[in-house]
């Protein structure tokens, strides 16, 4: 990852390019549930208006490779981060904003689980920071935070397993 970490760590990216856990993130929940995006779609969302050479935009695929290959081995992918709060709120951000990016394709055809499933990641993501109701009740108990957290890896194996098993099996 020394080239993506060479590429996204630098001062001169705009607000509208993620960060590299968030690319991790956002990349985990494509593999988990493809939807229809396109290499370009993919690279715009992470880039936003950033220009990349070939070299990062190979090693952006490279890590989606990676990362579905840990989960079609049954393993959390590990972002190779410092397991820091701001690294798991950058990682689950960036996989929820795969999540709502195609959110059709993700609700149709299991909409319990999925909620279920993602709401740990959810929870972690300070997306809903400043929500009213249950989420905001999540976000300020530190440890119903961090049980949330311990859960992120199954549910994202179980996320997999759910849309990526054969009917029947």
């Amino acid at each position: 990852m020394g080239v993506l970490n060479d590429f996204f760590n630098t001062d001169t990216l705009s607000e509208e390019t993620m960060y590299l856990m968030e690319v991790h993130g956002f990349l985990t929940s494509l593999v988990i549930q493809p939807g229809s995006f396109s290499t370009n779609e993919i690279l715009q969302n992470i880039l936003g208006d950033a220009k990349a050479d070939k070299t990062v935009t190979d090693a952006i695929a490279a890590l989606q490779q990676s990362i579905e290959q840990s989960l079609l081995n049954g393993e959390f992918p590990d972002a190779n981060s410092n397991d820091d709060e701001d690294s798991l709120s950058l990682w689950a951000s960036g996989f929820m904003q795969g999540v709502f990016s195609q959110q059709d394709s993700w609700f149709e055809t299991h909409p319990e689980e999925v909620a279920e499933l993602t709401l740990p990641i959810l929870s972690c993501s300070e997306l809903l920071d400043g929500e009213v109701g249950d989420m905001s009740d999540i976000n300020q108990n530190d440890d119903m935070l961090d049980d949330m957290a311990e859960k992120i890896p199954d549910c994202v194996i179980d996320l997999y397993l759910l849309f990526n098993t054969p009917s029947g099996a």
